[in-house]
């Protein structure tokens, strides 16, 4: 995909326009979150919030082997949190590949050749003609659906919040629901700005968001199971030790009764 993105193999061509179609007339005006910031804090946020929740909630007498066991607890988490990330890339990646619709600025950027003295034609072949921006940013323009904007907020703030509310369960009642209304807030304002910025249309944005929420509440999932089955490993694995050191002093016990000619029924 990053050949295609950068022109290292043909572009895929988009799915066409009509000609002075109002939905694609829009001028561009920029990003309100650009692309760097919205990736800086949906990398960097979660693995700090992590390490403090994990930090803060851990266990007070711990042996000074396990001293460092919250953050590789955070570190455990933060790997599955990537993993869906990349998921995520994909999935928007592909889409805006395979899709390749206008965005509400197509027109402005492009400045299709076609789309001169035509009225309400479509056109599924088209010319930019626009001298004046990058290869990237005029192919950019026919990249619309789905809205990665919204796919990575939606993801990031889902999974933090999850987070969150699986590991402070017992925290402050007015605490952990201020940071989990802030982490929606945030992917609201980084998805419906799209829609305000005339860079995606508002199906977009909601494919972006369902895609999050998809593979959100996958990964999350996957990370309770696997959380689950090693406490369940533990748990098992403690009892089978008990057992067999109960066992153990048990038979001990008896032999050293039987030895001393004593009756073992009394003594057990």
């Amino acid at each position: 995909m990053g050949l295609v993105e950068f022109g290292s193999i043909p572009h895929l061509q988009s799915i066409g326009f009509f000609c002075g179609d109002p939905k694609i007339s829009y001028k561009y005006q920029g990003d309100t979150v650009e692309s760097h910031v919205l990736i800086l804090v949906t990398l960097i946020v979660p693995y700090l919030a992590a390490m403090m929740t994990e930090y803060c909630t851990k266990e007070k007498n711990k042996f000074d082997s396990e001293r460092y066991e919250w953050l590789k607890e955070s570190l455990r988490w933060y790997r599955q949190y990537i993993l869906g990330l990349i998921f995520v890339f994909f999935i928007t990646d592909v889409g805006k590949l395979l899709i390749g619709e206008p965005r509400p600025h197509f027109l402005d950027t492009c400045l299709p050749k076609e789309a001169k003295n035509c009225t309400n034609r479509y056109i599924d072949r088209y010319t930019c003609m626009n001298e004046n921006e990058s290869t990237y940013i005029i192919r950019d323009a026919s990249k619309s659906f789905p809205s990665g904007h919204a796919s990575i907020s939606v993801y990031g703030s889902i999974s933090l919040a999850w987070y969150l509310h699986n590991k402070c369960k017992s925290r402050s009642l007015l605490l952990m629901p201020v940071l989990q209304a802030m982490c929606m807030l945030w992917a609201m304002f980084c998805s419906l700005t799209r829609i305000t910025d005339h860079r995606h249309h508002w199906w977009d944005v909601l494919a972006g968001s369902i895609i999050g929420i998809m593979i959100s509440t996958y990964i999350n999932g996957l990370f309770d199971r696997q959380k689950n089955d090693n406490k369940s490993h533990s748990t098992t694995e403690t009892w089978s030790n008990e057992t067999t050191d109960n066992g153990y002093f048990t038979a001990a016990r008896l032999l050293n009764v039987v030895a001393d000619g004593k009756n073992p029924s009394l003594n057990l």
